[in-house]
């Protein structure tokens, strides 16, 4: 090798960033099963003034059992995209020796923050609002 050839760069393409649309989708199908889960009081008291029988709900007993593993794994899920998701907007694409930002993607942050926001909701559901909802129903 020449010292012309070692003064030259090759470029090589970086290497794709993750998709997390599956990562923002599956947080906000976790966080929504943690809140169905938290909601055995006052959820069924309210669909049964509507005429919804206790038959319905019969099946949905064990979510109040592993609700906290739930939570644990919506909150993995959503912290593994957000990451990802600040991380792909910081790799730019270079293609020879022009740089493209990074484009930002409005459905991604929509449902990474709407899946962050079920999420918190699951967590203050059972000691804050469910109580606060069973006062009114009185």
């Amino acid at each position: 090798m020449t010292s012309a050839e070692l003064g030259q760069s090759r470029t090589t393409k970086p290497l794709p960033a993750p998709s997390t649309s599956l990562l923002a989708g599956t947080g906000a199908v976790v966080g929504i099963s943690a809140l169905v889960a938290s909601s055995c009081c006052v959820l069924p008291i309210a669909l049964a003034g509507l005429g919804v029988t206790g038959a319905v709900f019969s099946g949905l007993a064990f979510l109040a059992d592993i609700r906290p593993f739930l939570i644990v794994g919506a909150a993995a899920m959503l912290a593994l995209g957000w990451a990802f998701f600040f991380w792909r907007r910081r790799v730019a694409s270079c293609d020879g020796d022009s740089c493209a930002k990074p484009e930002r993607s409005g459905r991604m942050l929509g449902l990474l923050g709407f899946g962050s926001l079920v999420v918190g909701l699951a967590l203050v559901w059972g000691p804050y609002v469910e109580p606060a909802l069973i006062r009114l129903a009185r």
